[in-house]
């Protein structure tokens, strides 16, 4: 029965309300819908533009529609709760009230006496008119009413947690086809090179290089071959290579399948990611003798549980691509515990891992980092422990040290410890320190200086070399204009008990043109691997193009040319291309096709290679 009034009232403010002025400036007195637009200002309801336009031809968003709505409730309800509540036998004079009151409110002139009449009159014939229906409707809310509130103490009482847990499937089916031409061996070793594929080569047992079975088998790698070359029997070789996924294959069809399951307990959010479950269609075919036959039982590869709750992170499970610091398991894959916690207004990040595979390693350590007035102190302290063998790691580093507006200055130093083989048996240190120079709006400058000592102990690092070195880095990038930017470094690595030392010079330009988003490098090392007269030089250009909303286009091209003294040693010609489309929110197809031609080794033995894969991903 109250929103009953508050309906009549409503019906009767827009119908009686009579503007006494133009409103906005766009709507002349003669227009048709004059009259109901100032009604409904005189209301409170709109307001129209800053401009003082009204803008009737321009559509009503959702968001307008909702504003209206909710003036013209908040006025109504702000009149009714100050009335007596329900419709009485004094029906008409409480929605005339409300009426008066709203329009005293709103208007310019309030309601005469036979406005007052007619308010009641209209209020009259609608009871009238609706008595049956009102007095079943006023049953039913009062019975609704009660209901909603019976229930909503039900559940107040029941105390159920909020819990929430969501499940999400990504399912990739791929298929790829190569040709490796005449040459296996060569093919492979182009694609495997850090400038294509970036592989790791293979290896078989019994252990043989992969330049001496090259040599031995005239560059075919057929389990037959290796085996009339290495003078033992096919079923000897063993071909399963940790890199043969990533070598393009003659033939392969499968599927890779991930769930995702999210979830809150209370105050805690979960997440368990759970990949690669494979399914393969068909036996593989492979140029270079490894086989994938058809399997379709699905196996879990990589599972990561994350469990966060107020300031603590736990993770468990595969930590993929997992990095301490550059001198101590960068980028490595491990299996274990991280907890991440902010305790004492610093971040603590406590480690207990290992590398699977019944390996006998096993990693302990913290790392602790605060901010600081003049900067991000971050301590680090860990433990490699080996079968025979345990390295100690200490290490202490600043960073966003600001000296000035323009100048940003940082540093580390690490100490590493050992008693046996495979470490250095003695202690020793590194030692970094790094600026940035923004000499200007379009140009900054980049500088950096590291030493690390004799007998430091390098463990699954990122460093230039495993013995003492000093290095020297400068680099600078500068905005041409809004369009265009180009940027260089040059560094200088001299390793004491290395005849030669190394020099790496880059030079790249990044340029926006319309949808292309393109660029062009070029680097050239002397002394490669501080081996004497190693020169290497990388060109490489690509572009990407935004050819719709949905449909992205890429391609690049690599030339590399590796030699020693003017002997080849590798040098190449890599072409590749990609498509990839939205073909719905949750549907991608990606297509991707490489090519590459080159030669490998002092013999120049010509290597070609092209491989076209195809992807669908689905996400539910």
């Amino acid at each position: 029965m109250k929103k009953l009034i508050i309906t009549i009232a409503l019906i009767l403010v827009v119908a009686l309300a009579v503007p006494a002025f133009a409103s906005f400036s766009d709507v002349p007195a003669n227009h048709w819908a004059y009259d109901a637009i100032n009604s409904l200002v005189a209301a409170g309801v709109i307001e129209g533009y800053p401009d003082g336009e009204y803008k009737g031809q321009q559509s009503m968003t959702r968001y307008e529609m909702a504003v209206m709505v909710s003036r013209a409730l908040d006025n109504i309800i702000a009149e009714q709760e100050a009335m007596a509540e329900g419709l009485t036998e004094g029906q008409a004079a409480d929605v005339t009230a409300i009426v008066e009151s709203l329009m005293a409110r709103n208007m310019a002139d309030s309601l005469t006496e036979q406005q007052a009449s007619e308010v009641a009159d209209i209020v009259e014939a609608l009871t009238f008119e609706l008595r049956a229906e009102l007095r079943v409707l006023g049953a039913d809310l009062d019975a609704l009413f009660e209901d909603v509130e019976v229930l909503a103490a039900k559940v107040d009482a029941m105390d159920v947690p909020e819990d929430n847990i969501e499940f999400a499937v990504t399912v990739k089916t791929i298929f790829e086809v190569a040709d490796y031409g005449d040459n296996v061996g060569a093919a492979m070793r182009l694609w495997a090179d850090g400038d294509a594929l970036d592989l790791d080569l293979p290896t078989w047992d019994p252990a043989a290089s992969l330049e001496d079975a090259l040599d031995a088998t005239n560059n075919d790698l057929s389990e037959e071959s290796i085996a009339n070359a290495l003078g033992i029997t096919p079923e000897e070789v063993n071909l399963d290579w940790e890199d043969a996924d990533d070598l393009p294959s003659e033939k392969r069809f499968w599927q890779e399948i991930g769930f995702d399951v999210y979830g809150n307990v209370g105050d805690a959010n979960f997440h368990l990611e759970m990949d690669t479950l494979v399914n393969v269609f068909t036996a593989e075919k492979s140029a270079f003798g490894y086989t994938e036959n058809d399997d379709n039982n699905f196996v879990m590869d990589t599972a990561l549980l994350t469990v966060e709750y107020a300031d603590t992170t736990i993770k468990l499970g595969d930590l993929l691509d997992y990095g301490i610091a550059r001198y101590f398991v960068d980028e490595e894959d491990l299996q274990g515990l991280v907890v991440h916690k902010d305790y004492l207004d610093i971040d603590w990040i406590f480690l207990v891992a290992g590398y699977g595979d019944d390996s006998e390693i096993d990693l302990y350590g913290v790392t602790a980092a605060k901010d600081m007035d003049f900067g991000t102190v971050t301590g680090r302290a860990y433990q490699a422990r080996l079968a025979d063998d345990q390295l100690n790691v200490l290490g202490l580093a600043v960073s966003d040290i600001a000296l000035t507006d323009t100048v940003v200055l940082g540093g580390e130093v690490a100490f590493t410890d050992s008693t046996d083989a495979p470490f250095n048996n003695d202690s020793d240190f590194l030692f970094a320190v790094d600026g940035k120079f923004m000499a200007s709006d379009d140009l900054t400058v980049t500088a950096m200086f590291e030493m690390v000592g004799e007998d430091f102990s390098f463990w699954q690092d990122d460093l230039e070399t495993d013995q003492e070195y000093y290095k020297v880095e400068v680099g600078a990038v500068f905005a041409l204009d809004a369009n265009n930017s180009i940027s260089g470094s040059y560094k200088f690595v001299d390793a004491d008990v290395q005849p030669e030392d190394e020099m790496t010079a880059k030079v790249r330009l990044d340029n926006l043109y319309g949808d292309f988003n393109n660029y062009a490098s070029i680097e050239y090392v002397m002394n490669d691997g501080f081996t004497a007269d190693r020169d290497v030089r990388v060109i490489e250009l690509g572009t990407e193009y935004a050819w719709d909303e949905v449909t992205t286009l890429g391609a690049a091209w690599v030339n590399k040319n590796d030699e020693t003294d003017g002997t080849n040693n590798i040098n190449y010609n890599y072409l590749k291309g990609h498509m990839n489309r939205e073909l719905s929110e949750n549907t991608v197809w990606n297509v991707e096709g490489k090519w590459i031609k080159g030669d490998v080794g002092s013999e120049e033995v010509t290597g070609e290679s092209s491989a076209l894969t195809t992807s669908l991903t689905v996400k539910f």
